[in-house]
């Protein structure tokens, strides 16, 4: 069931937020548009000065906005004098998710526009791990670069490893921490090799001094990545190798043996 029909309400279409946003201290920011005598000036309102209710879609409990540290982890919809906000913000800039994930955290607080044009706030725990910007899959390879996120910087050589869900030992290649910037690549043929079943699925991780984190991409608006998002296969023998998003956005590698052409 949606957001909206759990809620079962329809914003008021009295005035809409123009800005609707969670900053990197986690503070709920909202301004609504005013007219001035002959000009449009923005009334910006501090939570803790408002009436800005967050309620649980899921166990209906009450917060006020005025601590968001406080709010358990789920979905929390925005009401505003007894009425949902209605915002024509979508809640986020992508350079503003990059700028959030520079620091770091075990809780991430987004705000977002549901389908009817209202204002919620999703809450979720969070680990530190590589934020993937770019995957080529060719000549044997699979190389990544990304950005650590909800972590600190780190710097030195490290390994990119994959490892098998079920069966093969890990298999790893060269890898570099550069602050927040993070390249590696891994060969395909070693995984190939290890092909004990007729699928078998890996999941790509960045390791430093015996810390693994998950490579993944989240700090975007793209939904249903493991259907949008194809990357190229290549072969080694009769099987293929695909890197693919899984349906938590984390990267991960699917290897099949294909059948013998006649």
């Amino acid at each position: 069931m949606s957001t909206e029909a759990r809620q079962g309400v329809v914003p008021h279409a009295r005035g809409r937020a123009v800005t609707s946003r969670v900053g990197d201290d986690d503070r709920l920011r909202v301004e609504w548009s005013e007219p001035a005598d002959t000009e449009i000036v923005l009334r910006h309102l501090e939570p803790a000065d408002t009436e800005i209710v967050l309620r649980h879609v899921e166990t209906g409990e009450e917060r006020g906005a005025s601590d968001l540290t406080v709010l358990s982890v789920g979905i929390w919809m925005a009401s505003y004098r007894g009425e949902p906000v209605a915002t024509d913000d979508p809640g986020f800039s992508l350079d503003g998710l990059w700028s959030y994930a520079e620091t770091r955290r075990n809780r991430e607080i987004r705000a977002f526009r549901t389908s009817l044009g209202t204002l919620g706030l999703r809450v979720r725990e969070v680990e530190p791990y590589v934020e993937v910007i770019r995957v080529i899959a060719d000549d044997g390879v699979i190389a990544v670069e990304g950005a650590v996120a909800y972590g600190d910087p780190i710097r030195g050589e490290a390994r990119l490893v994959a490892v098998a869900r079920r069966g093969p030992e890990p298999v790893s290649g060269p890898a570099t921490f550069q602050g927040r910037w993070v390249e590696g690549a891994i060969e395909i043929a070693p995984m190939a090799e290890a092909q004990v079943r007729r699928r078998v699925f890996w999941d790509l991780y960045a390791e430093i001094s015996g810390v693994r984190l998950p490579l993944a991409t989240r700090l975007d608006d793209i939904t249903d990545k493991k259907i949008k998002v194809r990357f190229p296969a290549q072969h080694v023998g009769q099987v293929r190798v695909r890197p693919y998003y899984t349906e938590t956005d984390g990267l991960a590698v699917a290897l099949s043996v294909e059948e013998e052409k006649p």
